[in-house]
Order: C-alpha cells, then structure tokens, then sequence
C-alpha cells in the first residue's frame, strides 16, 4: 500500500501503546475465515495514521495458501469504522467485484478487550498510480451501474473517511446534501480553530449563494441521480494488482452522491489525478448539464478534499490547519465571482 505519510503535510502520528493485536490470530478472526482455512503466519502490512493492519497467511484443506488482508482499529469510534469500512466495501463488490477486495467480515476480538477487526482479501499491489484508462472506465462503471435504493442521497450508516464520521443521513436533493457535508465540516474546522468574522461572512455567501448557484441546476434539469461512490478516491487508496494488472481500491467510505463529486478531489495536485484523470473519466461518464458549470461544480467540491477533512478533526493537526482556513477562504472567494444563473 502507498505510504500515507506521502500526503500528512508532516503529521506524524503518536506511537502505537497497549497490546499487539498480532501477536496471535484472535479467535474471532480465525471463525470469520472461510471454512477449513489453517494459520500459518500473521505479520504487519502497510501503513495507517487511524489502524493497524496486517497480512494473514492460511492453508486451505487442499494445501493451496491463501492470504488475507486484516484491519484493527480501538474503542467504540473503531468499532463503528470497521462496521463502516465492511457495509462500504461490501455495496462497492455488489456492483464492481473486479475493482475491490472481496470482504468477508468485520466483529471484535475475543481475547483484546476493545479492539474491532474488518477482514478481506489479500492482493498483491504495485504502489504506482493506476493506468487512466482502465482505472476511469473502473470508477464510471461503478457509477453507472449503481441504483439507489431510494432515490436519495446519503447512506444507511455513518462511514468514517480516516477517523472522521460522515454525516450520511438521507437527503432528497444532492443539494440539501451536499450543504449538510459542508456544515459538518465547517463546524468541525471551528472547533479546532476557533471562531472567524471573516469565514462566516464568506460562508454565509457560500450556503446563501454559490451551493444554490452551482447545485440547483442539477435537480432543476434533472441532470443527476444518485450514485454509489467510493467516497475517499485518492492514490493512498487506489494501486494495481500484480496477478491481474487491473486497478484496484480500498478503504472505502461510501454514500450515494452526485458523481462528479468522486473526482474533486483529483483536482488538488496533492492527490496526482489531475485534468489527465478527469478528462479520461467523462470519457465514459459525460459531463451533466448544465455543462458550462461544470469546473465551478469541481472546484466547489474540492473543497471537501480528505486530508484537510481528517485534520480539522484532530487537535495534534491544529498547527497543520492553519493552511485550511486560508484555502478555505480563497476558494469561497472565487467562487462568489461565479456570474448569477
């Protein structure tokens, strides 16, 4: 997996206390594998701020090995992340198995009082940035192909992007949703930072007028529905599978959402996408109308781009925050430039 040190902008996280989850393969996690799989090793694997992770070696009945990917994480606010991570995992396999991990499981540990556990498939990884075209066509597919099941926005249970929970609640316009992810984030960034006269002129422009400018359209026109996204796509969380050299991705925090609002983030050069990944992706998934507004529409989502996200939520990025209030305040400044509709 990438190194997500790559994009903490310095953070580095506190070291890890209290017992080793993989010191032995909890009893739990050796019932949720499938039948007649034995242990033959457990070692750490990859690198993570908010858990722990590690790849399980096992030897089927038929003396084939198979490997398995295993997650930790503590406490309550871990529990619900691995719930969050497996039901987001598991509606990304019902629609694209060939683009994610299938996942098996997730529960508590029996012997470590407070540690929580999601289980999947092991694959083998190359850390380079996914080939555009095979990895858009991927991402348009999964939009494509998803129907909610509600025709709303939003998703049945809170998902964690990082240690950060999405308030998924069901929305009937991408609009009423949209705004409701923003005011979560801004309540959080406050929190953090304190009040600002100057930011909450600004937002007040920003819900008074740009989101009903940019966003209104879309339900007006009726343009959009509501698709399934990965929710967290940056290239932490996408590589390619050695055995299949297809495009992968992981650690998921779902919801149905406008789809545009999966590639706003590729818009930030931190996150290496860029226009290249953008334009190959409405190849297979076209602009939705009205067009004009579309890079207006991507700039607005890029707000909400997930390491400034997963800042604003931990004091120990207070330092490393003070960047975000400041890009925050510039991108609501050209986007109040925006023409009336």
């Amino acid at each position: 997996m990438p190194d997500v040190t790559e994009a903490s902008d310095g953070y580095v996280p506190p070291p890890r206390t209290g017992p080793n989850p993989f010191q032995v393969v909890d009893p739990n996690v050796i019932t949720a594998l499938p039948e007649g799989c034995k242990v033959v090793a457990i070692t750490p694997h990859g690198s993570s701020f908010w858990t722990q992770t590690a790849h399980l070696k096992t030897v089927s009945e038929d003396g084939g090995l198979i490997s398995f990917f295993l997650k930790v994480a503590l406490d309550e606010q871990g529990r619900r992340m691995m719930h969050g991570e497996f039901e987001s995992m598991m509606a990304l396999y019902k629609v694209v198995p060939d683009f994610v991990p299938k996942p098996l499981a997730w529960g508590s540990y029996k012997d470590i009082e407070g540690m929580h556990f999601f289980l999947c498939n092991f694959h083998d990884m190359t850390e380079e940035m996914p080939e555009v075209e095979s990895f858009c066509e991927s991402v348009a597919r999964l939009h494509l192909n998803s129907v909610s099941p509600n025709n709303m926005y939003g998703f049945p249970l809170t998902t964690y992007m990082g240690p950060l929970p999405q308030d998924n609640t069901w929305c009937s316009t991408w609009e009423e949703y949209f705004k409701q992810g923003m005011v979560r984030m801004l309540d959080l960034e406050r929190n953090v930072q304190g009040p600002s006269e100057k930011l909450e002129r600004l937002t007040a422009q920003l819900f008074e007028r740009v989101i009903p400018r940019l966003l209104r359209p879309l339900t007006v026109l009726k343009s959009i529905k509501p698709v399934l996204i990965h929710g967290d796509l940056w290239y932490g969380n996408c590589c390619t599978d050695n055995d299949t050299g297809r495009p992968i991705v992981f650690d998921a925090c779902v919801q149905w959402a406008h789809n545009e609002y999966e590639i706003g983030t590729w818009r930030a050069v931190r996150y290496r996408f860029g226009k290249t990944y953008i334009k190959a992706y409405h190849k297979y998934y076209p602009i939705s109308a009205p067009e004009e507004d579309h890079d207006d529409r991507n700039a607005l989502y890029s707000m909400l781009e997930p390491q400034p996200l997963h800042a604003v939520d931990h004091k120990a990025f207070l330092t490393l925050t003070k960047s975000l209030r400041s890009s925050f305040v510039f991108g609501i400044l050209l986007l109040t430039e925006i023409p009336p509709g």
